[in-house]
């Protein structure tokens, strides 16, 4: 994501291609949000993944959340070069800040998210305005992901069950099962205005992005296309220093959606499947007796599920 720090990098970066000829665009039909911090490593290839789009009628709203590398100075060379580019600096403000600052100044019908250290596949603005385009009643459009390391290694793409949730989309989200990838999102900007931008109170904790997608959920229909859209950047982070923050913020959107129409049945099931991650996680990293606690408060919350029964008992066998 965009909150991760960008590797070493000489604070002159190597000369980028120039795109000639790029016309100004006074009112693009897409408005890329990239809020940007310390991306010095990763920023020219998500810029030059978004200007190099198959679809160009676009603006790309760079947002330097008060980095302290050279990530504002390769944003401001690019705005030079190509008229679609706008950089916004601005004190750290985190991600949904940053995000919110973009949102606050895109012209754009469609608004698309592109961290800065992910890149784009070359249609992928083509296919989610068309699919847009084509269905008015939708409000978001989104699709799967390669995975990727911080040297760009593929690590293999996720396999998506959104079929089995047609029609459930808000109640799939809400509860985990399945996953919206962020940079492959664009939605309609007067949804937005509806419904609201990014809320702070998700501000450093996580959750901000599925917290907006169920608010769109809520309102409109959203769509998954079934094709690779991006590539998004898996950085060597320490999940257990970030496990913490994650639950607070799992927590946060519990509390807030179970207070909706259509949260306030799924209450039960919510805190279930918290537990139940909790102790996927705590398995994944070896930590099997914090595991089978986790899976016990699982089974605590929604008796009579399989899933934290399994996942005590390989606990137990201790098998990650």
């Amino acid at each position: 994501g965009a909150g991760m720090r960008g590797g070493r990098r000489a604070a002159c970066p190597p000369s980028h291609p120039t795109f000639p000829g790029a016309p100004f665009v006074s009112s693009p039909r897409v408005s890329v949000v990239m809020p940007a911090y310390n991306a010095q490593a990763f920023i020219a290839a998500a810029l030059d993944s978004a200007l190099a789009q198959t679809f160009s009628d676009l603006e790309v709203l760079v947002v330097d959340d008060g980095a302290t590398d050279a990530t504002g100075s390769i944003a401001d060379d690019y705005a030079r070069r190509d008229a679609r580019v706008r950089v916004f600096h601005q004190a750290n403000a985190g991600l949904c800040g940053a995000r919110n600052t973009a949102i606050a100044h895109a012209r754009g019908a469609y608004l698309a998210l592109l961290d800065s250290d992910d890149v784009w596949h070359p249609n992928h603005l083509a296919d989610s305005v068309a699919r847009l385009d084509a269905d008015p009643a939708l409000g978001l459009v989104h699709a799967n992901i390669r995975r990727i390391d911080a040297l760009g290694k593929d690590l293999g793409v996720p396999v998506r069950h959104w079929d089995a949730w047609k029609g459930r989309e808000w109640e799939s989200v809400f509860l985990r099962r399945e996953h919206v990838s962020c940079p492959t999102v664009v939605f309609r900007r007067d949804v937005v205005q509806r419904v609201g931008d990014f809320d702070l109170h998700f501000n450093r904790l996580g959750c901000e992005d599925r917290d907006l997608w169920l608010r769109i959920a809520a309102v409109a229909p959203i769509a998954y296309i079934d094709a690779v859209h991006a590539d998004y950047r898996q950085h060597g982070n320490n999940m257990s220093k970030l496990r913490d923050k994650m639950q607070q913020a799992r927590l946060r959107l519990i509390d807030k959606h179970t207070a909706t129409p259509q949260g306030s049945h799924l209450r039960a099931s919510a805190l279930s499947a918290l537990c139940a991650d909790s102790g996927d996680e705590f398995r994944a990293s070896g930590e099997f007796g914090a595991a089978v606690r986790a899976y016990a408060r699982a089974w605590s919350h929604r008796p009579l599920q399989l899933r934290p029964l399994k996942g005590i008992v390989r606990s137990v066998l201790r098998r990650a």
